[in-house]
């Protein structure tokens, strides 16, 4: 079950970030209290589990992982280090070691010779991916508006009055205007704005949800780079 989740963390290279989201799941004791050197606490989930969903999304070793964890290391290195594994090649736990006191996340990235258009892309397959499996929308169509520059959050309610309406997705998206919201676009539709809810199945793991957010280019206001 993926659920497009992973880091709580945000990989810059280059000026571009990816703000991993969070999983809102039921907390094990361990989990609830583990926090990292810097005090980033990790979803609430247990070490084992958590591990392995890490590993699924970016292909690395899931006992590396799991170590990482059960030692307490910073979530969002834990995070950093997975995806620049994930884009580098390298082994998850080569690339943590990279990361020093005196080295960034996004020093360690150019010495990857990771780009900014691996970071680009990384981001929105994994975005795409995540909205696709909702079962809304196809991977395709995501990929496409996302270069376009629509918000994920914005092709994510798009879709689903495109799906209640029975209309394209881009004439949804045209409804949205900076001086209106979703449910007045569902009115305007003819659609309850019920539609707009996650369905029943997604409830509790989806990225809207309490302190989870949307993957996707972030501003160095955010407060989430790891410099």
């Amino acid at each position: 079950m993926m659920v497009g989740v992973l880091a709580g963390a945000v990989l810059t290279v280059g000026g571009i970030g990816l703000l991993s989201t969070q999983v809102n799941t039921t907390a094990t004791a361990a989990a609830a209290e583990s926090r990292g050197p810097r005090g980033v606490q990790p979803p609430q989930m247990n070490a084992k589990d958590l591990a392995k969903h890490i590993a699924e999304q970016f292909g690395v070793d899931e006992t590396q992982v799991q170590s990482a964890l059960e030692e307490q290391k910073d979530f969002r290195d834990i995070g950093q280090a997975a995806m620049l594994a994930k884009l580098s090649g390298k082994s998850f736990d080569d690339v943590l070691s990279m990361k020093t006191d005196s080295n960034t996340w996004r020093a360690v990235g150019n010495q990857l010779g990771i780009s900014r258009e691996q970071v680009r892309e990384a981001r929105d397959d994994m975005m795409a991916q995540h909205l696709c499996q909702r079962g809304d929308i196809d991977k395709d169509t995501v990929l496409s508006l996302l270069k376009d520059g629509y918000q994920p959050q914005d092709i994510e309610m798009a879709a689903r009055l495109a799906k209640a309406a029975d209309k394209d997705i881009k004439d949804v998206l045209s409804y949205k205007k900076i001086n209106n919201r979703w449910e007045d676009v569902a009115q305007q539709l003819g659609i309850e704005k019920t539609a707009l809810r996650p369905h029943r199945r997604d409830r509790g793991m989806h990225p809207m949800n309490g302190n989870e957010q949307f993957m996707g280019p972030m501003s160095d206001d955010t407060g989430y780079f790891c410099e």
